[in-house]
């Protein structure tokens, strides 16, 4: 009977012990650092075109995903974290643009995302519009960017896609 009493408190010992060694006392709770390069504020992109993202991310862990929303902004709705519609006053034989998607960042701890896939409907409802960048580390931290934008009829953009860049390094975010 010593020897089952024995075994069960090594056991429970043992139990207390790897239990202490193995909890994490650095939980990530660091936020990522976003630098959103392009769009600027105030952008004036044009229907029918591609928008010129650029944007540098860095995490002290390890960087998870980035999505980017573009909705409306035809009510003068803010993003403060409170619940809102978004009104849409349609135009004849336009329609009000909305994009969102999600990248995987596969764990790195840094990237640069250089990317022109979004492309703006050419039957775009011009007027304002939010473009919203979310970024998440791999512990579920995010950090949020905003920007106001407006599409606006084609010719009547603000050059946005003459930027000096090379296209032709190979850089990890010609995969997003």
């Amino acid at each position: 009977m010593k020897k089952i009493q024995y075994l069960a408190a090594v056991s429970i010992a043992s139990l207390f012990a790897f239990t202490s060694c193995s909890s994490d006392d650095s939980t990530d709770t660091e936020k990522p650092v976003v630098n959103l390069v392009a769009p600027k504020e105030g952008a004036k992109l044009e229907a029918g075109k591609d928008i010129h993202f650029d944007m540098i991310v860095s995490d002290n862990e390890g960087l998870g995903s980035y999505n980017v929303d573009i909705h409306n902004n035809f009510d003068g709705h803010g993003h403060t974290g409170e619940n809102h519609t978004h009104a849409i006053k349609a135009l004849a034989e336009t329609k009000p643009f909305a994009y969102n998607n999600t990248w995987d960042l596969g764990g790195v701890k840094n990237d640069q995302i250089h990317h022109h896939e979004i492309v703006i409907a050419e039957n775009a409802t011009p007027g304002k519009y939010h473009f919203a960048v979310k970024v998440l580390d791999k512990a579920g931290n995010q950090t949020m960017v905003f920007r106001n934008i407006e599409i606006v009829p084609s010719g009547e953009g603000d050059g946005g896609h003459d930027h000096d860049h090379d296209h032709d390094h190979d850089d990890h975010n010609h995969a997003h």
